[in-house]
C-alpha cells in the first residue's frame, strides 16, 4: 500500500475491527494495517474505504479479517503448569463443592482449533471425571470452530503430548491424530465474539461456570475491552469459580472484584465463595 493508503488503513482499522466484533490493542495496530493490506490484495481492492462498504454485507469478508487479526497458534496441554493446577487443585475443589448430580462446567474461550478444550476433556477422562464435567468451547472464527469440530491434528499440535496419551486418547491415521470420538463429543462448540456479545448468556448455556480459561486472548484487545470483559467473565463464574488467563495477558484484578492468587502457574482469579466481594482495584 502507498503511504496515503497506510494512513487510511490505520484510521479505519479500529472501525473495521468494531464491525467484526473485535477491539485492537495499540500494540496490534500495525498488524491490523498489514492485515487490511493482505485482504485488499486478495480481493483486488484499490481503496481502503471500499472495505467498509462491503464488510457488513459480506460474511466471508468478515471471516477473512477475523482470521487475519486473530492468532490461532496453540497445542495440546499448552501451559503445562496451568494444567497441573487444574488437575491437582481446581477440579478436586470444584467437585467437592458441586452437589452430586450437578455437572462441573468448564469454558474454553478463544479455543482456536480446539486443542485446549480437548486437552481438558482428556484430563477429565484420565481422572475419571468425564461423567461429571461439561465443557464448552468458543471462538469468534467460524474456520477455527470448523477445524475444532474435525478434531484432527498433526505432530506440531501434539508436541507436548507423550506417546502413552497419544495411544489412549487419539486414533492415528498416518501422520494425523484424531481425538477419540467419545471425548470429542464431550466438547460443545459455539461461536462467541468476546467483548461484542452480551455475557453472561444463560439462555445459550454461557453462565455459571466452575472454570473459565481465557488464555492468550486479552493481550490482543484494547484496555476498554479488557475492562468490560473482566466484569463479564466475573459474572459468568459461579461463586467459588476460577478464571485462568495466560502470563502474557493483562492483569484483571483492577477491573473486577476477583480474589487473586499468584501461583507457580501465574496469576489465577477466583470469584469469592461467600461474603463481601472486595473492591476491584486492590492488588492480590
Amino acid at each position: 500500500m502507498s503511504g496515503a493508503m497506510l494512513l487510511q488503513a490505520g484510521a479505519l482499522a479500529g472501525r473495521i475491527a468494531d464491525r467484526i466484533g473485535l477491539s485492537i490493542a495499540a500494540s496490534r495496530k500495525e498488524a491490523a494495517v498489514s492485515a487490511i493490506g493482505r485482504v485488499m490484495a486478495r480481493r483486488g481492492l484499490n481503496h481502503v474505504s471500499d472495505l467498509l462498504g462491503q464488510i457488513d454485507a459480506d460474511e466471508d469478508l468478515k471471516e477473512e479479517f477475523i482470521d487475519e487479526l486473530t492468532v490461532g497458534e496453540t497445542h495440546f496441554f499448552r501451559g503445562a503448569a496451568q494444567f497441573d493446577l487444574i488437575r491437582d487443585t481446581i477440579l478436586p475443589e470444584r467437585c467437592r463443592s458441586r452437589l452430586i448430580g450437578s455437572p462441573l462446567r468448564i469454558w474454553s474461550l478463544g479455543c482456536a482449533s480446539g486443542e485446549e478444550p480437548y486437552s481438558l476433556a482428556i484430563l477429565c477422562e484420565a481422572d475419571n471425571l468425564s461423567s461429571r464435567v461439561e465443557i464448552t468451547a468458543s471462538d469468534i472464527s467460524r474456520k477455527a470452530l470448523s477445524d475444532a469440530a474435525e478434531a484432527e491434528y498433526g505432530e506440531w499440535s501434539l508436541r507436548n503430548t507423550g506417546e502413552c496419551w497419544r495411544q489412549r486418547y487419539f486414533l492415528r491415521s498416518g501422520s494425523r491424530y484424531r481425538v477419540r470420538p467419545d471425548l470429542a463429543r464431550r466438547v460443545t462448540l459455539t461461536k462467541v465474539a468476546l467483548g461484542a456479545d452480551v455475557l453472561p448468556a444463560p439462555q445459550i448455556g454461557l453462565a455459571d461456570f466452575d472454570l473459565i480459561l481465557c488464555r492468550n486472548v486479552l493481550v490482543y484487545l484494547d484496555a476498554a475491552a479488557v475492562h468490560r470483559i473482566a466484569r463479564q467473565l466475573f459474572t459468568c463464574l459461579v461463586k467459588g469459580g476460577w478464571l485462568m488467563t495466560a502470563p502474557t495477558d493483562p492483569p484483571l484484578w483492577k477491573y473486577a472484584p476477583f480474589e487473586t492468587s499468584i501461583t507457580s502457574a501465574g496469576a489465577v482469579y477466583r470469584r469469592a465463595v461467600s461474603g463481601r466481594e472486595r473492591p476491584a482495584d486492590d492488588r492480590p
